[in-house]
């Protein structure tokens, strides 16, 4: 798991190569590609944008912490769910009404959240939300690895997640403008509409378009098979339970600090900003971080990225000086890039390109699950604790029980440097 000698590291490029080399990436890609991409970009600020003031309208109505923390982490437990019936089932067959199922019932649900005050309807709304989503996102996912070609599994990973990447970065930012100038009723049916409008689009430039014929398995029948899981690689669970860990930070963050920053005496717009910035950077990592880890194994940049993670995430809730913001908010970001990026496309590479569907959904559910606990585990200790103690104590768990197993399962694996 070491890194490889010097002879089998590819010279580093310049700026200008690497942009050259992202555009000859867009440009391999067809029109069903394209058309997944642009879907991914406009649906993650639809998406992001709503989630990021959903739990500022729950604050505003008067819900407890506790309360804001498990209404907001049903949508990984719903999204989780779908994603998992999809991997399972998953054909070419009706490969479109899936998906239109997936965005009437999220664009539905968004439009509804700012109607209730009831705690519980939330909670109900956004479960369907989460339901929708984790059957588009594992859908397009799937869809643009089997269109890859001959490109890597990082490279399409990294492009891929990249674009979903500057998706969620335009959408704190806009949300925080909006919400803050207009409520947060307004700036999440806002955003309902932009997540509303791109499925629609989306959807009507697929219609006729070809879709990769080798989604269709072997042998499918539209039954679940839980054997399907037990025989993926050990880097597809060190992807998931990875995924476990930043979404689980991501989502705490996102629910959480919100309400933190508004006692600091920060605006919605400057929070907004805030995060913004940490999905910039994390977005260009993705773009790039194929190349970082064509040189160095995960092995060797696993436990510092942890690290770094971890402390500034700790910090983000102690430090009351806006500008200082940046500085942990920055790292975070790029650790949570490289982390991801260097994660899911060995995990990619190394899986059955047949089980796709069932790979994108299992890691996927890591991910899901962390959208699940944070918000959850968050709620219970700042009920407790309070807020500030609370981004200290939880990512510090959560990394000290994560971190160990990362490491293990890795280092049973071979550790090469992922194909550029």
């Amino acid at each position: 798991m070491d890194v490889g000698p010097e002879s089998r590291r590819p010279p580093l490029t310049d700026v200008s190569s690497r942009w050259d080399r992202l555009r000859s990436t867009l440009g391999d890609f067809g029109p069903t590609g394209l058309t997944l991409l642009g879907m991914i970009f406009a649906l993650s600020i639809g998406e992001g944008g709503a989630r990021f003031l959903a739990p500022v309208y729950l604050a505003e109505q008067g819900n407890e912490l506790i309360g804001i923390g498990f209404s907001v982490s049903i949508f990984g437990a719903a999204a989780m769910a779908s994603r998992l019936g999809i991997g399972l089932t998953f054909t070419n067959s009706g490969v479109r009404m899936t998906m239109a199922v997936g965005a009437v019932a999220s664009t539905l649900a968004l439009y509804l959240v700012p109607a209730t005050s009831s705690i519980l309807t939330f909670t109900l709304l956004m479960a369907v939300h989460g339901f929708g989503w984790g059957i588009l996102a594992t859908v397009m996912l799937t869809l643009v690895l089997q269109d890859r070609g001959k490109r890597t599994a990082a490279a399409v990973i990294g492009f891929y997640i990249g674009v979903e990447g500057l998706g969620r970065t335009v959408a704190p930012a806009v949300a925080g403008f909006v919400g803050g100038v207009f409520g947060t009723t307004w700036g999440i049916r806002f955003h309902a509409t932009i997540f509303g409008l791109a499925a629609m689009t989306g959807l009507f430039l697929l219609r006729n378009l070809d879709m990769p014929s080798s989604i269709e398995r072997r042998g499918a029948t539209g039954r679940i098979h839980l054997q399907r899981f037990r025989g993926m690689p050990l880097t597809v669970w060190v992807a998931a339970i990875t995924g476990f860990y930043l979404n689980a930070i991501n989502a705490l963050l996102y629910t959480f600090f919100q309400i933190l920053g508004l006692s600091f005496g920060f605006r919605l717009g400057q929070i907004g900003l805030l995060a913004t910035s940490r999905s910039a950077v994390s977005a260009v990592i993705r773009f790039f971080g194929a190349g970082v880890f064509s040189r160095l194994s995960m092995a060797v940049l696993v436990i510092p990225l942890f690290l770094i993670n971890a402390v500034s995430m700790a910090l983000i809730g102690s430090v009351t000086f806006y500008p200082a913001q940046f500085v942990l908010w920055l790292p975070n970001g790029a650790t949570r890039g490289l982390l991801r990026v260097g994660t899911m496309a060995g995990a990619m590479e190394d899986s059955d390109p047949e089980e796709a569907a069932a790979t994108a959904a299992l890691i996927g559910s890591g991910y899901d699950a962390g959208r699940i606990a944070g918000p959850a585990v968050g709620g219970i200790v700042a009920a407790a604790v309070g807020l500030q103690a609370m981004f200290i104590i939880v990512p510090t768990v959560f990394m000290l029980v994560i971190l160990p197993l990362v490491v293990v399962i890795g280092r049973r694996d071979s550790g090469d440097p992922i194909p550029a």
